[in-house]
């Protein structure tokens, strides 16, 4: 039995008064089970696996430099 110390909670939250982010909710809810898929894309992450980000054109208007360090 796995106790609680082993388990990890990493919330996500989607701001649902931004575009952007209330589509990638709504993208989200096509799945039964968020958590495997959160996990099966950190996979394909560590994997070398393409993950594509799509920044919004109002988003084009933010410091390049900002931008890139969250990449």
């Amino acid at each position: 039995m796995v106790n609680s110390n082993e388990m990890k909670r990493c919330p996500v939250v989607f701001n649902l008064a931004d575009p952007w982010q209330k589509k990638l909710y709504e993208h989200t809810q096509k799945f039964t089970n968020f958590s495997a898929y959160i996990k099966r894309l950190i996979q394909r992450d560590m994997e070398g696996g393409t993950v594509q980000i799509k920044v919004p054109i109002e988003l084009e208007e933010i410091d390049k430099a900002l931008i890139n360090g969250l990449i």
